[in-house]
């Protein structure tokens, strides 16, 4: 739970108290969203979702670094580090969602005048993204496994936190006038985002 800073102990727990059946409820929606997802494969040939496709997985005898992504044949993955296939395709994602979201923001902070203090790539796996107090954006890696539409989104989303820290009508009409089609990207997001695989 986030308060502002010296907000009282009995304060918080009231609140917790009052919002308890919601909180069960949305703690019970969570656990089944990731139970539905499915748990990423790495043999041969299994499909590694990138950018929003499916992309085959090949076992190979040597590869740089240990795994690499090729636009024509997908994954190749060094068959002796099986066991390290899960942190290299993190690292890999990680890698992706940074150059994905800072194309982003440079293109959209330039224009709309914004300013952002820090970028941070996460492992959240409950949320796309962040803003903090100080206009610092924190993106989940996952962002690599959507398309790039709902990457581009998910950063505008968080560059309209850097004006207006707060979900009122201020901040959904930058939104509005930074990516006019932006309900139908959050609809995809919602529809879909429980179908990815849970990494």
């Amino acid at each position: 739970m986030r308060v502002p800073k010296g907000t009282w102990k009995s304060t918080i727990n009231r609140f917790a108290l009052v919002k308890s059946d919601w909180i069960r409820q949305a703690k019970a929606k969570m656990a089944k969203a990731f139970s539905d997802n499915t748990k990423q494969a790495y043999h041969d040939g299994a499909s590694i979702v990138y950018l929003g496709r499916r992309w085959r997985l090949n076992h190979a005898s040597k590869v740089k670094n240990g795994l690499v992504f090729n636009a024509e044949r997908g994954f190749y993955l060094q068959q002796n580090r099986l066991d390290q296939a899960e942190e290299l395709l993190i690292k890999f994602y990680r890698n992706e969602t940074r150059r994905l979201v800072n194309e982003d923001i440079d293109r959209y902070a330039e224009i709309w005048g914004l300013k952002v203090s820090s970028v941070r790539i996460t492992s959240a796996k409950a949320r796309w993204g962040s803003c903090n107090a100080r206009n610092g954006l924190n993106f989940s890696y996952r962002l690599a496994l959507l398309p790039t539409e709902m990457v581009e989104y998910i950063v505008v989303h968080e560059l309209a936190h850097t004006r207006h820290h707060n979900h009122g009508r201020g901040f959904w009409e930058l939104v509005g006038l930074m990516l006019p089609d932006y309900q139908t990207r959050r609809l995809w997001l919602k529809q879909n985002a429980r179908t990815l695989p849970y990494i």
